[in-house]
């Protein structure tokens, strides 16, 4: 029988009780809550304040981008001469969400003639290149503006200047070199600039863009879901935008929406983050995953109710298609594990012909998450070439250890966290040990357990309704700013509650001697031996309210747990 050790590495963030207990005091909350807000960066009251109460009173002006000035005044004199624009996005949900917000504003601003486009993925990959700009030239257009894309597409704008066609880049991707001569560079990570939303999404800098060409903060609801869908820090102006925008989604939700909430099987009236995260973003990045992201588009910018069910019906079978293809992905990439690497070995690199370039995103996100290594899915086709994703780990700049590879590589590029290759077959071997040896170099063996951050220990004798009404107005959760995770000590299991469900979830309760929580841990029925050998655990979890037959009480969501220490 296996021990029950905990999986994840527990830091627990230190309480400077007085500071808490005074902030506590101030806006009226218990010393929990306010030791969480201290925690999430908001240590006055003021910073308090503006975190439990969102409002898009607190964005800063679009004007203090660079750039966009001049975006404005090349949009107006479109409108001016009547010129047709391109809006070109990309086949993500923040691509997609973005073109659609640009597109609006467009029309709403007196753009009579606009147009849309966006890269294949499967064959084509990411970003606007050359061929997109000729299709354009052909199809008289004299303004390109595209949305979450640009900021490398060097060759492709100059070929659009020598055409001709001024081009207006709006992306938040990281700068590697200078910048694309293009007509305006609106990114917030320009370097040198001063704006405070550096971390927003393409989405996120195309409504700045939108907010200055029409004087309105529209179609929020947008740039929530985008926002949300590309895991950006939920910080600062992203969570004020969120916040409001699942707000809108709520009171008014657009066409498209709605008939994608049907299919998902979400109530909008009480739309969460995680609604987005797990249920409608999949849906909307299906389409371009397994073949063409203008589905998804055109759901977004529909309002014929018969349209939009339709797409959302398609968005829906290409997002079971895209599961399919993803568990068997996954599976074989198991496999392969198991088989070929060792505890020792810093990082996970895989290559395999017949994979769907439209999941090894994904799979390689599941793969990081079991193994806590950075990973790297490849996915060939029948011409030896192959289109990877990377994924990394706390510590380990993926976007730059990438970059100490690039000999090996035809092509690379992302963030921090997560990355995108290209690859020819032949050079996958020598790819995958210099990208070990750039692991082995920059992530020490201790750094490979993968971190849990709670917030706080407490009794509990602390939990009660009250307390998950409160947390829940940290909400919107998500990067940097996850749902608050607490820990109790010592408290006893009632083993007669142990058993593991379907779908391999464990299900039992805990006890202090005082108060009784039934607990839930999603896809970890594998300890329930473990569990049922010892008295008394230390459990982490997210407390949550659950309502069941209409009896609605505390359920402590399960993160970790270990033998009481």
């Amino acid at each position: 029988m296996s021990a029950l050790t905990a999986r994840c590495d527990w830091r627990v963030a230190e309480e400077d009780r007085t500071a808490s207990q005074a902030l506590a005091d101030r806006i009226g909350v218990p010393h929990i809550v306010a030791h969480i807000l201290r925690t999430r960066g908001a240590a006055s009251v003021e910073d308090a304040e503006r975190f439990l109460n969102p409002s898009l009173d607190y964005l800063s002006a679009p004007s203090l981008l660079d750039d966009l000035d001049r975006a404005v005044e090349r949009i107006s004199a479109a409108r001016k001469n009547n010129e047709r624009v391109l809006v070109f996005g990309d086949y993500d949900v923040d691509g997609i969400a973005g073109a659609a917000l640009m597109l609006r504003a467009l029309r709403r601003f007196g753009i009579e003639q606009s147009t849309h486009a966006m890269p294949k993925r499967l064959t084509e990959g990411y970003g606007i290149g050359i061929d997109h700009i000729d299709q354009a030239r052909a199809e008289g257009v004299s303004l390109i503006i595209t949305v979450d894309n640009g900021i490398a597409a060097h060759e492709p704008i100059e070929r659009a200047q020598s055409l001709g066609i001024d081009v207006i880049v709006t992306d938040h991707h990281q700068i590697d070199g200078p910048l694309p001569k293009a007509f305006a560079v609106m990114n917030p990570k320009r370097q040198a600039s001063g704006y405070p939303g550096v971390d927003s999404c393409g989405a996120g800098v195309a409504f700045r863009l939108a907010w200055a060409l029409t004087g309105e903060q529209a179609d929020l609801d947008l740039v929530a879901l985008a926002t949300v869908a590309d895991i950006v820090p939920l910080r600062g102006e992203n969570r004020d935008l969120v916040a409001v925008g699942l707000a809108a989604l709520a009171r008014a939700p657009r066409t498209g929406l709605i008939q994608l909430a049907k299919v998902a099987g979400i109530d909008l009236k009480k739309v969460t983050a995680e609604d987005l995260s797990f249920q409608l973003a999949p849906r909307i990045n299906a389409g371009g995953r397994m073949g063409d992201g203008l589905a998804g588009l055109n759901l977004l910018l529909t309002d014929s109710a018969v349209e939009a069910a339709e797409l959302a019906e398609e968005l829906d079978a290409a997002n079971q298609e895209r599961k399919e293809h993803e568990q068997a992905t996954y599976n074989e990439a198991l496999e392969m594990i198991e088989s070929g690497y060792t505890e020792s070995q810093r990082s996970i690199v895989l290559a395999r012909r017949g994979w769907h370039p439209g999941v090894v995103g994904i799979v390689a996100s599941r793969i990081q998450s079991r193994y806590y290594r950075p990973v790297v899915l490849v996915a060939i086709n029948g011409d030896g070439l192959g289109r990877g994703s990377a994924r990394s780990v706390d510590g380990l700049n993926i976007a730059e250890a990438l970059k100490a590879c690039e000999t090996h590589l035809v092509a690379c590029g992302g963030h921090a966290a997560a990355a995108g290759i290209t690859i020819e077959e032949t050079k996958v071997e020598a790819f995958q040990n210099a990208f070990e040896s750039e692991a082995a170099s920059r992530l020490p063996a201790h750094d490979l357990k993968r971190p849990l951050s709670i917030d706080a220990q407490v009794a509990l004798t602390e939990i009660d309704g009250k307390l998950v009404t409160l947390l829940d107005r940290l909400q919107p959760c998500g990067a940097a700013n996850p749902s608050p995770v607490l820990a109790a000590y010592g408290v006893r299991v009632a083993r007669q509650s142990c058993r593991e469900l379907r779908g391999g979830h464990l299900k039992f309760a805990v006890t202090d001697g005082t108060r009784t929580f039934d607990t839930i841990g999603f896809r970890m029925g594998d300890r329930l031996s473990a569990l049922q050998s010892v008295d008394a655990i230390d459990v982490a979890f997210n407390p949550q309210f659950n309502t069941w037959r209409g009896e609605t009480v505390v359920q402590l969501v399960v993160k970790d747990i270990r033998a009481a220490q």
